[in-house]
């Protein structure tokens, strides 16, 4: 019968409303969590200084790497979709705990923590989840789409909480945005869990290492250090010399939604190393023009551009590569690999980018990185003609 007849896409009839339901709900807690962008000014108002506020916001750091390194330890042990659902349950007390330790720097730090643990395990458990309800057919497009969830509330939750707490207060902010969050967990109810594999002895993060997985680890820690440097660095970069920061990040944010909606569909059949490649040098490229732009914003706008386009294929080309050929329920394991990695490059690599900012200033750390991304995209584009020869 024709109602037995699956989808193309998805493995089978339900998995389609699994997928949207999930991503969704990815969404919806991502966009609460993007509120932190406004937690400098929440914590100066209650009277942290500039020194207690950074160490506040830097305490993430530590959890968000360990949780991202040992996701796939709960992914075996739970389940995927419990593992998700313990996320958002984290996110979601640490962001709503914030209402009561806000004024408070132990507090603080407190719910930083147990925030930052739940970010380490969401995004190796949601795209794990995402890519199980997926075939092959266009699976680079769809998790593509899947994956820009999460920067997409970056676009959406900052200036919706900005309004919030213009107008109502921060404590009004912090529970009007809890609300999404709930919602969000609400939606992974109903949906199906992935079937667990057998328990092997030892670490899963361990048994789920392969040497394959060298170069894409190379690769996304080398993206996470462009992205960490565009959040820690740019707007002060920018703001030094009197340009909008929306000049770059508008434009980047833009170009990368458009890339991920309707580009990545055209590029399935491109070889993985060659993408990331492209991908990592149109970052590196783009990074020179902001470097070299002075004050002139719309070069800005152009290295936004390019970084946005690298940016949109790198993430979503590595989660369908370092799953190549493994089952979907042991697939958790090179995620955590490939988040903790790219995890490290964001927030492990702002300290050496302060001694470069600091002894050369922020244009020749923007060379700097342009040139160790550029130096990894020849290689993975040598290693790819090579195979071939």
């Amino acid at each position: 019968m024709k109602d037995d007849v699956q989808p193309a896409d998805y493995i089978d009839q339900l998995a389609r409303g699994e997928f949207i339901r999930v991503g969704l709900g990815v969404l919806l807690v991502s966009f609460m969590t993007a509120h932190a962008t406004l937690f400098s000014i929440v914590f100066a108002r209650n009277g942290h200084d500039l020194h207690d506020i950074g160490v506040i916001l830097s305490s993430a750091a530590l959890p968000i790497i360990f949780f991202s390194l040992i996701s796939s330890e709960f992914c075996t042990r739970i389940g995927v979709l419990p593992t998700l659902r313990l996320a958002m349950v984290l996110c979601i007390i640490g962001f709503a705990s914030f209402y009561f330790t806000r004024a408070s720097f132990t507090g603080a730090i407190l719910s930083r923590i147990v925030q930052g643990a739940g970010q380490g395990l969401f995004l190796s458990a949601a795209i794990t989840y995402g890519q199980s309800r997926l075939t092959p057919n266009r699976l680079l497009y769809l998790l593509g789409v899947f994956s820009a969830m999460m920067p997409l509330s970056q676009a959406l939750g900052p200036p919706v909480g900005e309004w919030t707490l213009a107008r109502f207060g921060e404590s009004a902010m912090i529970a009007i945005a809890v609300v999404p969050g709930l919602m969000g967990l609400a939606l992974t109810f109903g949906v199906r869990p992935i079937p667990s594999p057998p328990r092997a002895g030892g670490l899963d993060l361990v048994a789920s290492w392969r040497k394959e997985l060298v170069l894409p680890l190379v690769s996304v820690a080398s993206a996470g250090s462009l992205f960490g440097f565009a959040v820690a660095y740019l707007a002060p970069a920018l703001e030094a010399r009197h340009i909008p920061i929306a000049a770059f990040f508008t434009a980047s944010t833009l170009t990368m939604f458009a890339t991920r909606f309707l580009g990545l569909r055209r590029v399935e059949a491109v070889d993985r190393r060659l993408l990331v490649a492209a991908g990592l040098m149109l970052e590196a490229i783009g990074y020179v023009a902001v470097s070299g732009a002075g004050s002139r914003a719309w070069m800005v706008s152009i290295g936004g551009v390019l970084f946005g386009f690298g940016h949109s294929m790198i993430y979503p080309v590595l989660a369908v590569w370092v799953t190549d050929g493994v089952e979907a329920a042991r697939r958790a394991g090179p995620q955590a690999w490939l988040n903790a990695f790219f995890n490290l490059g964001i927030y492990a690599t702002p300290l050496p980018e302060t001694w470069l900012v600091a002894a050369y200033g922020y244009e020749a750390a923007m060379i700097a990185l342009a040139a160790v991304a550029a130096g990894v995209a020849i290689w993975l584009a040598a290693r790819a003609t090579l195979s071939r020869l």
